[in-house]
């Protein structure tokens, strides 16, 4: 899970932009999306890119120029800094939190 603060609201309010930008940040990170969907709530946007190695969702709120990132996926090479420096790349943050879940069970 990542949020985002500080980001330019032009670039958070865009029902077309956002999944744009969020494609260049999955090309990145060298995943494959597969599909996606967007809804406009006037003012943010909310989009999913279902990836063949499972999910990204993006909720956002320009007008506190902030976004929520949940991204699920089976590939232990994204680790925290990887997949910061490929958001902050093209969102441009003025902050950004990270938590990451582990979730497999080691018993």
């Amino acid at each position: 899970m990542l949020q985002f603060h500080g980001i330019a609201a032009d670039r958070l309010d865009d029902p077309d932009q956002l999944p744009n930008l969020l494609n260049e940040v999955v090309d990145a990170l060298g995943l494959t999306p597969v599909s996606e969907h967007s809804h406009y709530f006037q003012p943010g946007v909310s989009t999913v890119i279902i990836l063949s190695e499972s999910h990204l969702s993006a909720h956002t709120w320009p007008e506190f120029g902030y976004m929520h990132v949940d991204i699920v996926t089976c590939v232990r090479k994204l680790t925290g800094p990887n997949l910061k420096r490929a958001f902050e790349a093209v969102f441009e943050p003025e902050l950004t939190e990270l938590v990451q879940l582990d979730y497999t069970r080691q018993d």
